[in-house]
């Protein structure tokens, strides 16, 4: 069920099938591009960015997707705060 959970996020948030494919086997990733985030509603751009599937540290029995050993979730939110307080300094 968790591997059928990913493979849903990797799609959502832009991955091809061959990636997905590869996250869902735990082979760790490097790609550049964009990634959508339904939470924020738009596209995020990372260049070099390394994705693998692991067990949340908190909860082992759940997995996540994680960018640069980060959660995504976390990562997004990270980006979404960076262009916000850029667009409040042009302000």
């Amino acid at each position: 069920m968790e591997l059928l959970r990913i493979e849903k996020l990797c799609r959502l948030v832009g991955f091809n099938q061959k990636l997905t494919d590869g996250l869902i086997k735990g082979e760790p990733i490097v790609c550049s591009g964009n990634l959508y985030s339904e939470k924020y509603k738009r596209k995020f751009a990372m260049e070099k960015a390394g994705f693998q599937v692991v067990k949340n540290p908190t909860d082992n029995t759940i997995l996540i997707l994680s960018i640069n050993r980060q959660p995504i979730s976390d990562w997004f939110k990270e980006q979404f705060d960076k262009l916000h307080r850029m667009a409040q300094q042009q302000v």
